[in-house]
C-alpha cells in the first residue's frame, strides 16, 4: 500500500553457576537481566525444537485467519537510520502495542519492511536496522502471533523494478537482501513467513496500477516478477536452518488478483511445496478506495464484485497453493454501517475459501482518501469495534 496509499542474544554467563547442587553452595540470586537473557535463549531453543512445517500451504494459510498490518512504520521512507520508523507519523512500536493487537483478536501480523534505504551500495543491510526488525518480530512472537515480513517500498530502479532493463539489478537485490534476512531468521519456527515483494509494478508509468491483460510491457513485467519470485524461493531454501521448509508468499504485478490470474504469471518451483500466493484487494475499488467518486453504500447484491476470490480458489487453492489477502480495507466515507456490512460479506467469503485477510492500518481515521485506521497504537484501543468484531466473527 502507498504511504496513505530468535534471535540468540549472546548470553553473558556470570558466576551464578557456582555451587549448583553442591554443599556449601552460594545462594546468591542471579541478576534479573541475566535471568532474562537465559530465559530468552531457552525460548529460542524451544522455538527450534517445536518447529512444525507439516501442513500444506493451503492448510497453513487457514491458520492465519484475521491479520493486521503494522502499516507506515518499518516500511516508512524518510529521515535516516532508526528514525525512519516514525517518519510517517506513527509511534515507535512497542511490545505492549503488539500484545494489544493479539488481545484485540488478531491471529497474525504483517510487518511491512523497507530495506533499500538501509543498505550500502552492495545492498548490505545496516546491522542496527536488522536488529530493530528482529526486535519487532520478537514482540509478535512473544504475543503469540504469526508474522509476515517482506520487502515493501523497495519497488525502485535502485532496488527492484520489474522491467527488462532493470532485471539484472533487481535479481541482485532480491538475492542479496533475502540471503541476509533469511540467515538472520533461519532458526525461527513456522510462525514466521517471508514475502518476496510488496506490490512490484511499473511505477511512474501509465501502467503502474492497471494495463490490458495482453499489454506487452505489462506481460513482460509479470514474467519478470515470476522470475524474481523464483530467485527469492531459491535464495531462502538454500540459506539453512528452518528455511528449507519455511512458508513463503509471492505476488504478481502490483499484488493484483487480476494479474495473478493472468496466464503470464506462474508460481515458483519449490521443493518444500510451501509457497502461497499474496494478493491485495481493496475491493470493490469504488466502495473501498475511490473516495472522490464511487459509492458509499453497501448491499448484498454488490457481493458479485468479490468474485475474484472464487477465481483465485480455482486457479491456486485447488492446485495446492495457499492464498493470502495481505492487504484489504475500506476507507472511511462516514459510512460505518455500510463498512460493517461490507466487512461481513468480504471476510465471510474469504474464510469460506480458507483465505486469511490482513487489514491494512495506516492510522488514518477521518473521512477521506485511504484512511484505514483500526488500532489506536498509543492508547491501545480500537477505533471501529463494530467492523473488527464483524471480521473476527467470520474466522471463529
Amino acid at each position: 500500500m502507498k504511504k496513505l496509499s530468535l534471535l540468540c542474544a549472546g548470553v553473558l554467563m556470570t558466576s551464578i553457576m557456582a555451587g549448583c547442587g553442591q554443599s556449601g553452595a552460594s545462594t546468591e540470586t542471579a541478576p534479573a537481566e541475566t535471568s532474562a537473557a537465559v530465559a530468552a535463549a531457552e525460548t529460542t531453543e524451544l522455538k527450534k525444537a517445536e518447529a512444525n512445517f507439516s501442513l500444506s500451504s493451503v492448510d497453513y494459510a487457514k491458520q492465519l485467519k484475521l491479520g493486521w498490518n503494522l502499516g507506515n512504520t518499518l516500511d516508512a521512507l524518510g529521515n535516516s537510520g532508526l528514525e525512519t520508523e516514525t517518519a510517517w507519523g506513527q509511534p515507535k512500536t512497542t511490545k505492549e502495542m503488539i500484545k494489544y493487537v493479539k488481545d484485540a483478536g488478531f491471529t497474525s501480523i504483517r510487518v511491512p519492511v523497507s530495506w533499500g534505504q538501509h543498505t550500502d551500495k552492495d545492498f548490505n543491510i545496516d546491522k542496527a536496522w536488522m536488529g530493530r526488525v528482529t526486535e519487532v518480530v520478537d514482540y509478535a512472537y512473544d504475543a503469540g502471533l504469526y508474522v509476515i515480513i517482506n520487502s515493501h517500498h523497495d519497488n525502485d530502479k535502485k532496488y527492484y523494478y520489474p522491467d527488462d532493463k532493470n532485471y539484472e539489478n533487481s535479481e541482485k537485490y532480491i538475492e542479496t537482501i533475502w540471503s541476509q534476512v533469511a540467515d538472520n531468521f533461519k532458526d525461527y519456527d513456522q510462525h514466521l513467513i517471508f514475502e518476496s515483494m510488496n506490490e512490484p509494478r511499473l511505477s511512474g508509468t501509465s501502467k503502474e496500477w492497471w494495463f490490458q491483460p495482453n499489454d506487452a510491457e505489462g506481460v513482460a513485467s509479470i514474467k519478470n516478477i515470476s522470475k524474481l519470485n523464483q530467485v527469492f524461493v531459491d535464495t531462502v531454501r538454500k540459506s539453512g536452518g528452518n528455511n528449507d521448509k519455511r512458508y513463503l508468499m509471492v505476488p504478481s504485478n502490483a499484488a493484483s488478483p487480476s494479474n495473478a490470474l493472468n496466464n503470464a504469471f506462474t508460481m515458483p518451483t519449490d521443493s518444500a511445496e510451501h509457497v502461497m500466493l499474496s494478493v491485495h484487494a481493496y475491493t470493490p475499488y469504488d466502495f473501498a478506495m475511490n473516495y472522490g467518486g464511487g459509492y458509499k453504500d453497501w448491499s448484498g447484491t454488490k457481493g458479485k464484485d468479490l468474485s475474484f476470490m472464487g477465481d483465485l480458489n480455482k486457479k491456486f487453492i485447488r492446485n495446492g497453493y495457499g492464498v493470502v489477502i495481505g492487504e484489504f480495507g475500506a476507507t472511511n466515507k462516514n459510512n460505518l454501517d455500510a463498512r460493517v456490512a461490507w466487512a461481513k460479506q468480504y471476510t465471510e467469503k474469504a474464510a469460506s475459501y480458507g483465505i486469511p485477510c490482513f487489514l491494512w492500518d495506516n492510522g488514518g481515521t477521518d473521512s477521506g482518501d485511504e484512511n484505514f485506521g483500526m488500532i489506536n497504537r498509543s492508547a491501545r484501543s480500537v477505533y471501529f469495534p463494530e467492523i473488527l468484531d464483524t471480521m473476527k466473527a467470520s474466522y471463529e
